[in-house]
């Protein structure tokens, strides 16, 4: 997504809400409240491309019961199934890159792994999770010297070269969210 943020939050009206101005806000949640979430809303979702906020109205369309309002967090649950938010706006990814799984991630070097299922899937890993992190990691490791070494020779292949720059990508993202914290900043 290119432009202002103003101009996405432009996009987020035209495409998904005002065309579901029609809908009801939930029982038991003042006018406030409402404006508030469709307001959050709003901001969240201005990361999604056109067509997916098409996608996004006609699904709260479709799952507005008796025509009232899904929840917020059901909106973003879907919103993110259609659409993985930007790393720096995944709170959670960023959240569980700070904490000490996070860093414990980055010293035994399976932090790269670990931010992309966060950034995907969102859940707090359990032990068996982060187990076959780990063993991706290894997986990993031995792939990036390969590639490396194909590199050097000349040899390597297109999705190869992806793979490697999406990998140090996520690894400086990684460092930047943890350089922050460690320096009192909230990214």
């Amino acid at each position: 997504m290119t432009g202002t943020k103003a101009e996405a939050e432009a996009r987020v009206d035209a495409l998904l809400l005002e065309p579901l101005a029609g809908l009801a806000r939930p029982r038991g949640v003042s006018a406030e409240s409402h404006d508030k979430a469709v307001s959050r809303l709003r901001s969240w979702l201005s990361y999604l491309s056109d067509e997916n906020l098409r996608g996004m109205h006609d699904l709260i369309a479709r799952q507005a019961v008796k025509g009232v309002w899904p929840t917020e967090a059901l909106i973003k649950h879907w919103a993110t199934t259609l659409q993985l938010p930007p790393p720096r706006d995944c709170d959670y990814a960023r959240s569980l890159i700070r904490s000490a799984l996070g860093r414990q991630a980055r010293a035994e070097g399976w932090a790269s792994e670990l931010y992309d299922i966060a950034k995907k899937l969102g859940p707090p890993p359990t032990k068996y999770f982060i187990s076959g992190l780990k063993d991706e990691a290894e997986r990993n490791r031995r792939r990036r010297r390969i590639v490396a070494e194909n590199i050097e020779a000349g040899t390597a292949g297109a999705d190869d070269r992806a793979w490697l720059d999406a990998w140090h990508k996520d690894m400086a993202e990684i460092d930047a969210i943890q350089s922050a914290q460690a320096e009192g900043q909230v990214q």
